[in-house]
């Protein structure tokens, strides 16, 4: 490639991520086409200036498959067949994509950013400035596919963090999946008790506004990736609750303690 003319990135899915993707890379000087299952955010996203055109270009470098994760897997072994593209992915999920993804071209990826506004109307070129990056390279994953999606990620201004696709799994349930399950919980919890407490949510403060904050964003996602790192997520739940226990141990011998001084 001529050093004067623009690298080229290929985007299937042109919703939140995928379209911050597209104006995060097109702001760096890439040339970006983009693809969506509904032709209209595809359009939604070339007049946003998330991506240049709406097309395949058979001659970009890399694909980012920005899609739910339960449709990863397919949408980059099609992604595979039809080029020689590197391919990558935003899932949060990376065990079973990279798994079902056996190619020395693909290098799992998750972006560890977002937004609580939905779609492409909520992308922007400067979401993962600062955010760290995950990639999950294997045994078997190309060394110069690796390096690419690396500088994928540093032009959108990430930091970049490598670990497995369990190691991932893993950290990520601890710090994102279950933070957002016990926020959407809590929740769904206070509109329920409002109904019996008029006052509850006016007197809800900052640390419950913050902590709920996360609950926003599109719900539709959350079924997949619950099904993908089920036994992650269900091993933070079971310690959750064995530290819940543990503080209630605590109190009762606090109260037994008061009873027994009279």
């Amino acid at each position: 490639m001529n050093s004067t003319e623009p690298r080229h990135a290929q985007v299937i899915g042109t919703g939140l991520i995928g379209g911050s993707i597209g104006m995060a890379l097109r702001l760096a000087g890439w040339r970006v086409t983009g693809m969506d299952r509904d032709p209209r955010v595809a359009d939604r996203a070339r007049e946003r200036g998330a991506i240049d055109e709406v097309a395949i270009d058979g001659s970009a470098e890399l694909c980012v498959v920005a899609l739910p994760v339960g449709s990863i897997v397919d949408a980059a072994r099609e992604m595979l067949d039809r080029s020689d593209w590197v391919v990558t992915d935003v899932g949060s999920v990376k065990g079973p994509i990279v798994a079902g993804v056996d190619s020395p071209r693909f290098v799992g990826g998750h972006p560890m950013a977002g937004s609580e506004q939905d779609g492409i109307a909520g992308s922007t070129g400067t979401m993962f400035q600062g955010a760290a990056w995950v990639v999950t390279p294997t045994e078997t994953t190309d060394p110069t596919a690796h390096a690419l999606v690396h500088t994928l990620a540093v032009s959108c201004g990430a930091d970049v963090v490598t670990m497995s696709a369990d190691d991932h799994d893993r950290v990520v349930a601890m710090v994102s999946h279950v933070p957002h399950l016990t926020a959407v919980t809590l929740m769904g919890m206070a509109a329920t008790r409002a109904n019996d407490h008029a006052a509850l949510l006016r007197l809800a403060a900052g640390g419950f506004r913050d902590m709920t904050r996360i609950a926003a964003g599109h719900p539709g996602i959350w079924p997949d990736i619950c099904a993908e790192n089920r036994d992650a997520i269900v091993d933070v739940l079971d310690d959750i609750v064995a530290e819940l226990r543990r503080c209630d141990r605590w109190s009762q011998a606090v109260i037994e303690r008061r009873s027994s001084n009279g």
